[in-house]
């Protein structure tokens, strides 16, 4: 009889709705769940696995926070990637119990901050807490396992799982607080599907893959992985454009607030209007970065279509977003400005693609 492959599973406690932190109900009971309650959930699949597969899991469970996602702080995703960066010697897949809120942010955060990794890191959560009758913790945790311990492809990096979608970390977009598939891979970013069986666009995971190695090679042990692990939102005011917004806004967020860098969510493909241009000017002269997306939920900003957003590009006011979800986009800008970059750098860093997070075409009309 051959030995089994032994897999050690690190599962990473954060808190979340799959942990029971959600509002009282008069309709169900409210139950909390510990650090605890998930390894005991993964028993029967554990041995499942092992006879199906021949592969021996062994997991362990950390409880690193215990907080509501929408409570998530930069501070939270550094403890995130030092805890990874710790154990990176003791663990061949590590599984992060998050909520659903800001699970796209704190995906596309790990993403950029674990640059060369070559385990996989697995975000998952529920919808409905564990405990709670339909409950989807369950399965979606196991469908985590499956992945993180898979054999027939090489899964590392940042993914969630969740449903029956498997998203790379930094296309990672949750569309209701209802459904059971309330995420989906914005626009780009799809790795697969999971239910009874796996399936995997290889394709898409090449290309997944392939960003990981790009600054340095994969790191085989921790002591060579790239960890850049801060991130300051504190100094980033995301905007939403109404008709009539004042430009003066911008100089009043700089001089009273202290704000580094903007994001705005502008009309059309990045289409900010005319009215705003004198606040753009202020920005540039100040050498602070302004990103433009759109409101569009699936829209792409590139300031190829319409004469506002060409009086963008062709004046160098802005950086079009292009396809970047606004998670990805804010924790790039939020991860940048830790690493003491010039104006011009953080520019051309946010139209570098360095997950999967930006595809640039340009628009043949």
């Amino acid at each position: 009889m051959s030995t089994a492959t032994k897999k050690r599973i690190l599962l990473i406690y954060t808190g979340g709705t799959i942990a029971g932190n959600v509002a009282e109900s008069n309709v169900s009971e409210t139950k909390r769940s510990d650090p605890d309650s998930f390894l005991a959930v993964l028993d029967d699949s554990i041995k499942i696995v092992k006879r199906n597969w021949n592969i021996e899991i062994e997991p362990k469970n950390i409880d690193v926070f215990n907080v509501d996602s929408s409570d998530i702080l930069p501070e939270n995703w550094t403890t995130l990637v030092e805890k990874i960066a710790e154990e990176y010697d003791n663990f061949d897949a590590f599984i992060i119990l998050h909520g659903t809120n800001t699970m796209g942010y704190t995906a596309a955060a790990l993403s950029f901050a674990l640059e060369n990794i070559n385990k996989p890191v697995i975000l998952t959560g529920a919808q409905v807490p564990l405990g709670y009758l339909g409950s989807d913790a369950t399965t979606n945790l196991v469908n985590s396992l499956r992945l993180a311990v898979w054999g027939y492809h090489p899964i590392k990096g940042v993914i969630a799982v969740f449903g029956s979608k498997i998203i790379s970390g930094v296309r990672v977009k949750k569309g209701t607080d209802f459904d059971y598939d309330p995420f989906a891979a914005f626009i780009t970013g799809s790795l697969g599907q999971i239910g009874r069986f796996i399936r995997i666009s290889e394709a898409a995971l090449e290309k997944h893959i392939s960003y990981l190695s790009k600054v340095k090679p994969l790191a085989i042990q921790s002591r060579v992985l790239s960890v850049k692990k801060d991130f300051n939102t504190k100094v980033i005011a995301s905007l939403t454009e109404v008709p009539g917004m004042s430009y003066e806004l911008f100089q009043s967020l700089v001089e009273n607030n202290n704000i580094k860098a903007f994001v705005l969510r502008a009309f059309g493909a990045g289409d900010a209007s005319k009215n705003l241009r004198k606040g753009f000017e202020y920005l540039k002269e100040k050498q602070i970065p302004i990103v433009v997306t759109t409101q569009a939920p699936n829209g792409i900003a590139s300031f190829q279509v319409n004469e506002p957003g060409k009086e963008l590009k062709n004046n160098d006011l802005a950086i079009p977003a292009y396809d970047m979800s606004i998670e990805s986009m804010t924790t790039k800008m939020a991860w940048l400005l830790t690493q003491n970059l010039s104006y011009e750098q953080i520019k051309i860093k946010m139209l570098e693609d360095l997950h999967g997070e930006i595809n640039i075409e340009n628009e043949l009309i």
